[in-house]
């Protein structure tokens, strides 16, 4: 009788045990979907950056939008930034990324191919913000205007680079008509120019100029006038031959098929983000913060690659 006692006392502790255990498990199992219905199914959030000049302030600031956005968020975030413009497209499109900035011209291509809607872009109470391209010398260089780049060695920043390829790319065209030439042509050595390179950023573009490895280069506008602030280059390291009209600030776009209230959350975030380090405020000039994004800002470089046929 004792015997048969003990066994079922044992039974029923195994039986109090396995249940505990299954209770256990079904609560780890309820607890994780509550975590990741509260951060909408995401580990983490992720907001790549085009490629830049990186220097040790734009990293600090970096940070910090990372740390604030991780707090407003409520769920962590990484902040990066991409080897080239079309891996940061690529990393929206396959999910690797639910944020980014893209340039004008990138940013009308994520949203073709990777489901890019804009939220925000650097602004005043004016409107937005902007910035030109350039095409630069050296100072001594016989170059004067776009027609004397003719037989001249050129480099180009990125395929998807907006000031960096595609407006100085029409800039160039239309300054020489009479020569029939295509948007390929200007990127064929021997059509135009006598060679044409890819410096892969801006900054490379700009070094390509003062070290002599080419004869001229298309380069952002904030790209020289960082470089000039942060001291890695002096203003008279190069001369500007032309600029571009005004082309609209970056967007910051989000991945248009993200849960609605996850996308009004990160809208908000950035147009209430007041760091006046990360803006880079003066004393004297108007403060600029992210506004709100207007899609249709960007339809005229939709129509440049309708245009010239520019594929995704």
């Amino acid at each position: 009788m004792l015997k048969k006692r003990v066994l079922t006392l044992a039974l029923a502790a195994m039986t109090a045990m396995l249940g505990l255990t299954a209770c256990s498990s079904k609560e780890d199992s309820t607890a994780a979907n509550a975590t990741a219905e509260n951060n909408y199914g995401l580990e983490e959030f992720v907001m790549v950056m085009i490629p830049g000049e990186d220097t040790e302030k734009s990293v600090q600031l970096q940070d910090n939008l990372e740390a604030d956005m991780s707090e407003a968020l409520g769920m962590p975030v990484t902040v990066y930034r991409a080897t080239d413009y079309s891996a940061a497209i690529e990393a929206m499109r396959t999910g690797n990324a639910q944020l980014a900035e893209f340039g004008p011209f990138s940013y009308v291509t994520a949203r073709d191919r990777a489901g890019a809607e804009a939220l925000a872009v650097r602004g005043t109470e004016d409107g937005v913000s902007g910035y030109h391209s350039l095409i630069v010398v050296q100072p001594d260089s016989d170059i004067e205007t776009l027609a004397d780049l003719q037989g001249k060695t050129f480099a180009f920043v990125d395929p998807e680079s907006t000031s960096g390829n595609v407006i100085p790319t029409d800039e160039i065209l239309n300054a020489v008509p009479d020569l029939g030439l295509s948007f390929d042509d200007l990127h064929t050595d021997g059509k135009f120019f006598q060679s044409a390179m890819y410096a892969g950023t801006h900054p490379g573009s700009l070094q390509a100029v003062i070290q002599g490895n080419v004869d001229a280069a298309a380069v952002a506008s904030s790209t020289l006038e960082n470089q000039i602030e942060e001291g890695i280059i002096n203003a008279d390291d190069v001369r500007i031959i032309h600029e571009s009209p005004v082309i609209p600030s970056d967007p910051i776009a989000i991945q248009k098929d993200l849960p609605q209230e996850l996308k009004d959350k990160v809208q908000e975030f950035l147009l209430n983000y007041d760091d006046p380090e990360f803006f880079g405020d003066e004393e004297g000039q108007p403060k600029e913060r992210f506004i709100e994004a207007n899609d249709s800002d960007y339809d005229y470089l939709a129509d440049l690659k309708e245009e010239y046929g520019l594929s995704d």
